[in-house]
């Protein structure tokens, strides 16, 4: 399991789909813990899934997500930044009426150290894209080719600009939400949890799969995506593999969140008073809404 942040990468869901272009990747670096994004590529298939406006009755359950269901809020939570700072960016660069440099679609990348089995098993690993964000064309509205050799400087200017709104806005929650994933990641050196892993790996072996751990696993997944091969028939393995890590999982990131509610009481609060107002601002200067993948 390697990554820049060791204690936000899950598994190793790459780092290549981080906040894609946007600067946002080194404050989503910190924001996530172990939150491994789900393998993805420009090339790889894309599935499209209807989504949900609903929000939990307790909006700190989008930052504090313990099963794979709950990790669907807190993907449109982080979705909804990027959304606004894909919106910002292109504001900016109509008024200088220059160009959006080729960008992929604003997506809900999902996180490894909390799977959504059920989820994965229907629809692999690669990215779902966001209702309304913008796919990479040109202001003529013809598809996106390759990449200029660098942005100019209006387009430099505005992508500084879009990133500042992404990370504004992750600023509401991010000291929280990545205490939460230290918290989560450090769940797995409990010896049922290494114990739980094992048998990941024998199911793997046991279907035959050219890979011994998560790790490697993972990195068959991204050479799948990268090849544009789909995926679908893995994210079903490995929903079957990792169902007993889940269920050994689960439980104990249910105690941890009541015992870290009361640890970090001041700070839940705040985010429970202030982060709703947030939301709506944003939904409301950037003309979007916040919406999570359903099932």
């Amino acid at each position: 399991m390697s990554h820049p942040d060791p204690h936000v990468r899950a598994a190793r869901w790459p780092a290549r789909v981080l906040f894609l272009g946007l600067a946002l990747a080194a404050l989503s670096a910190c924001a996530s813990g172990q939150d491994g994004r789900s393998p993805s590529s420009a090339t790889a298939p894309v599935s499209h899934v209807a989504v949900t406006h609903a929000m939990p009755a307790d909006i700190t359950d989008l930052v504090l997500p313990v099963t794979g269901a709950d990790t669907r809020w807190a993907q449109g939570l982080d979705a909804l930044g990027r959304l606004a700072a894909d919106k910002a960016t292109r504001q900016c660069l109509a008024s200088h009426d220059a160009s959006m440099p080729p960008q992929p679609p604003v997506s809900f990348l999902r996180y490894s150290a909390v799977p959504d089995l059920d989820f994965i098993a229907r629809h692999g690993f690669n990215g779902v894209p966001v209702p309304d964000g913008a796919a990479a064309t040109p202001r003529d509205g013809s598809p996106a080719t390759a990449a200029p050799a660098g942005p100019d400087a209006a387009q430099r200017t505005c992508l500084t600009r879009g990133s500042a709104v992404g990370n504004d806005f992750r600023t509401s929650y991010l000291r929280l939400q990545t205490q939460w994933w230290q918290e989560v990641v450090s769940l797995n050196s409990a010896p049922e949890v290494r114990s739980a892993f094992g048998e990941f790996g024998r199911c793997l072996a046991g279907h035959r799969t050219p890979a011994k751990d998560e790790s490697a696993f993972f990195d068959l997944v991204d050479r799948r995506l990268q090849a544009g091969d789909t995926d679908r028939s893995l994210g079903a393995l490995y929903a079957t593999c990792m169902k007993p890590v889940e269920d050994t999982r689960e439980p104990l990131r249910e105690r941890l969140r009541d015992t870290f509610r009361e640890e970090h009481r001041g700070e839940v609060e705040k985010v429970r008073t202030t982060l709703p107002r947030t939301v709506r601002d944003l939904e409301r200067r950037y003309d979007i809404r916040i919406s999570f993948p359903a099932p």
